[in-house]
């Protein structure tokens, strides 16, 4: 049994959304129409609203470089009904980070998520940052309580015991885990779209996600059940899952 984490709202979607390690989430948009934008967003957060709230959005603006200069003050008027804030984007032409100044928003470096860059700067020698070596496997055997985080920088993650809600696990590599699952679990947190997690229960996970592609515990309603054990992947940038 599989299932994938596209809504089929509507056959043109206009952003996706990130997960991310760090306290903000990536919007990604993908196609400039703002009606068509702010009607999919509230479906979106009508699914997990409590994911949303008050949850800092930083705007990427790769896949729109040449749609010209973009409204950010609509934009941002547009998160702000959804109870989500702008603050910063990355990405976009140099009239789009011109205009994004204008409205207010902070520019970030699009190989740096932790501190506010002007991107102007950056000089043609710079190189895209590699993708992580996975190295040695990181080994959890006591139980993962509510507000406890575990990163497995650079490595797999193998958890044997309970994850409690409001946990969260997060690995550059693949994640394992062999109790009961109610947190959050992101593999490949780093980008690599290659990694999974592998899960006996799933039933009560709060978020699970791959190189940033995620599915919530709405999203999962439908997702196989019971003791055998399942894979979570990415394929054509949808999160999977099926028994093994």
């Amino acid at each position: 049994m599989m299932i994938a984490s596209s809504l089929e709202i509507e056959k043109e979607f206009c952003f996706q959304f990130k997960a991310n390690f760090l306290p903000c989430i990536l919007l990604q948009i993908t196609r400039y129409d703002w009606e068509a934008f702010a009607r999919q967003l509230a479906i979106t957060i009508q699914r997990a609203p409590n994911f949303f709230m008050d949850l800092p959005v930083v705007i990427d603006l790769d896949k729109v470089k040449i749609a010209g200069i973009l409204d950010f003050i609509k934009l941002k008027e547009i998160l702000l009904a959804n109870k989500m804030t702008a603050i910063g984007i990355r990405g976009g032409s140099p009239e789009q980070r011109t205009a994004a100044m204008m409205s207010g928003l902070s520019l970030l470096s699009a190989t740096s998520k932790n501190s506010p860059v002007d991107e102007t700067v950056a000089t043609p020698t710079q190189k895209k940052k590699e993708e992580p070596i996975v190295r040695e496997t990181k080994l959890v055997t006591t139980p993962i309580r509510s507000g406890m985080q575990v990163y497995a920088k650079e490595s797999d993650l193998i958890v044997t015991t309970t994850v409690s809600h409001g946990a969260e696990l997060l690995a550059d590599g693949n994640i394992h885990i062999y109790g009961s699952l109610r947190g959050r679990v992101l593999a490949g947190v780093q980008g690599n779209m290659q990694a999974r997690i592998f899960c006996r229960t799933l039933e009560e996970a709060e978020l699970v996600s791959i190189a940033g592609y995620y599915l919530t515990k709405e999203d999962m309603q439908n997702a196989p059940v019971g003791d055998g054990m399942k894979q979570i992947y990415l394929e054509n940038e949808q999160v999977r899952i099926e028994m093994i």
